[in-house]
């Protein structure tokens, strides 16, 4: 069943030279106005119990998308349905009262959520519980908390009675990696419980891993819709040739994914490509061994993790990809007592060309991204064979 849908939705905003033109408008019988489309002919619809996901460019309409969706914004043309109750977590702060206390403003988000006043002491409690804010923290003004306060303190309340519907922007980013986890994992029982999701990220192997299907928005339009995999894989390619971006051979240092201050309790140290030897290479042969050895560098001791491997080719193609944490894999690991992963691949059984790495290191479901070095280590494999393509697929010919 259909619990979100959108038919030739436009979302456009007035634009005034002057403040005084909204007036003179009404009098004068002509527009003094422009307007700037945020959203241009979008339909889409999502299903009851699916994670659906938003990505694109800061600027490309995404915010609105979700604005329309949970009833914050109403569109200029087109029609949005939603069945269900929808929890929206949007911009930061944007439903709290600057002037208010943390604790008033839980209770004005109660009443909101339909809880019974009866159950406001209750729904307190959980959403303190899940916040980790201190009474006296509550008992402050909003307008003195940090933007991770002030998310924390939002997702709790909107999490703290499970919606139908749960609409989530990115303002989980801004968060403390702690808290990231700690949301991304409730975020993910809601969806095992069968909860419908909207979630909008630039952090792509979240959405990959999340979401059944995708939209890529694209100056206010949709570019490209459907599983979550391959539109990631456009958006990727996209992004790719914008930035012109290349990579160098031999041994790299890890790249951490923007998280503002936070620091990972594991960060990739060096990582690099070797032959059964153990030397450093960067051209291999088909169906010989190759090993993909990554140095670790723990900040944090004690904390279960997982290393994922990804090999690349062309627009960021996803030719093979494995975590530690799939079926029959060795972790998850322990910060402190591993300090090098070493994913061993007895065969390669890529054929002739050009590829590329990606390595992360992942949290204790394999779903938060604690570090990340993506696109780098570029090699070439040669196929002595006279097979052509990306792979080898063992094969056989008879005749009848």
């Amino acid at each position: 069943m259909r619990v979100i849908e959108l038919n030739g939705v436009w979302k456009g905003y007035r634009l005034y030279r002057r403040p005084a033109d909204r007036l003179r408008e009404l009098f004068v019988r002509r527009p003094l106005h422009e307007t700037v489309w945020a959203l241009t002919d979008v339909s889409m619809a999502v299903e009851e119990g699916e994670t659906f996901g938003i990505v694109g460019e800061n600027g490309a309409g995404k915010s609105t998308l979700l604005k329309v969706i949970a009833g914050t914004a109403n569109p200029s043309r087109g029609e949005c349905r939603v069945q269900g109750r929808a929890s929206a977590l949007l911009e930061l702060g944007g439903a709290f009262h600057p002037e208010l206390s943390g604790r008033e403003n839980v209770v004005m988000m109660a009443a909101v959520h339909g809880v019974p006043r009866e159950d406001y002491g209750a729904y307190l409690r959980a959403v303190q519980a899940f916040s980790e804010l201190d009474d006296a923290t509550l008992d402050r003004p909003v307008k003195t908390y940090s933007s991770g306060m002030g998310v924390r303190l939002a997702y709790s309340c909107v999490t703290a009675v499970e919606p139908q519907i749960l609409v989530v922007d990115e303002a989980l980013s801004v968060g403390d990696l702690h808290f990231q986890k700690k949301s991304l994992d409730r975020m993910r029982q809601f969806a095992e419980r069968g909860v419908t999701i909207v979630f909008c990220s630039h952090n792509l192997y979240q959405v990959k891993s999340l979401c059944q299907r995708a939209a890529w928005i694209h100056q206010g339009r949709i570019r490209v819709m459907g599983p979550a995999e391959t539109v990631i894989t456009h958006y990727e390619a996209y992004q790719l040739e914008r930035s012109g971006a290349g990579a160098e051979g031999g041994v790299v240092r890890g790249r951490r994914p923007r998280q503002g201050d936070a620091v990972p309790p594991v960060r990739i140290g060096e990582v690099s490509l070797r032959g059964p030897d153990g030397a450093v290479r960067e051209e291999f042969h088909s169906f010989e061994p190759l090993h993909v050895q990554v140095e670790l560098e723990a900040l944090q001791p004690g904390v279960p993790f997982h290393v994922g491997v990804a090999i690349l080719r062309g627009a960021r193609e996803n030719v093979f990809g494995t975590s530690s944490h799939f079926e029959g894999g060795p972790g998850p690991f322990r910060s402190g007592d591993c300090r090098r992963v070493t994913l061993r691949i007895p065969e390669l059984h890529l054929l002739s060309g050009k590829y590329r790495l990606s390595v992360y290191v992942l949290d204790d479901t394999g779903l938060h991204v604690y570090d990340l070095a993506e696109d780098i280590l570029p090699f070439t494999v040669y196929n002595r064979r006279q097979e052509f393509g990306i792979a080898y697929m063992p094969y056989a010919w008879s005749v009848e």
